[in-house]
């Protein structure tokens, strides 16, 4: 069964072929770590930035929760939950962003990942959360709907990893 957990270190490996499945199949939709960064120490090295980002003390970025997606002992994927909504959060990132290693998609996992994140979200005391979604990437749209996401609009966008896109933009309700 699906469950999101909190980043620890037990599943830092899970968590680097995770980042090096979507680097190798060029996913630009969702950028985590990039793996050759993740040794070792590295979650050690980089508890403190998260915990400080958590609490909103990363000038510039919204508070942010990091979550990972396990199953069975299986790294999955994870969740990013921005609990303001910032100029970036409202035009670019969204509040919410989720990632399936490769190996898993067509599972099931990102739409129960997306499921227990809005949880996360109303249990946060967020009353709507909203999405940010490059209008090729056809499964994060249809999960997103599936979901209840109401499309406000289409802008275009442009961010290093996707080069210049249009980017729907849903809310959820809680």
């Amino acid at each position: 069964m699906l469950r999101l957990i909190r980043r620890c270190p037990e599943y830092v490996v899970g968590y680097k072929e995770f980042c090096q499945e979507l680097y190798d199949h060029n996913v630009v939709y969702f950028r985590p770590t990039r793996p050759e960064n993740i040794d070792a120490d590295w979650f050690f090295r980089t508890k403190d930035w998260y915990d400080k980002k958590e609490k909103g003390l990363i000038e510039g970025q919204s508070p942010s929760l990091h979550y990972w997606a396990v199953d069975g002992g299986q790294f999955i994927g994870e969740f990013q939950l921005r609990t303001e909504f910032t100029e970036k959060v409202l035009m670019d990132i969204g509040s919410i962003g989720y990632g399936v290693k490769v190996s898993q998609w067509g599972k099931g996992y990102g739409t129960e990942i997306l499921r227990q994140g809005l949880a996360i979200a109303k249990a946060q005391g967020m009353e709507k959360v909203l999405f940010t979604i490059n209008e090729k990437h056809s499964a994060s749209l249809h999960v997103c709907e599936k979901l209840g996401g109401i499309l406000e609009d289409t802008i275009d966008a442009y961010n290093e990893a996707e080069g210049q896109h249009r980017l729907r933009r849903y809310w959820i309700t809680l």
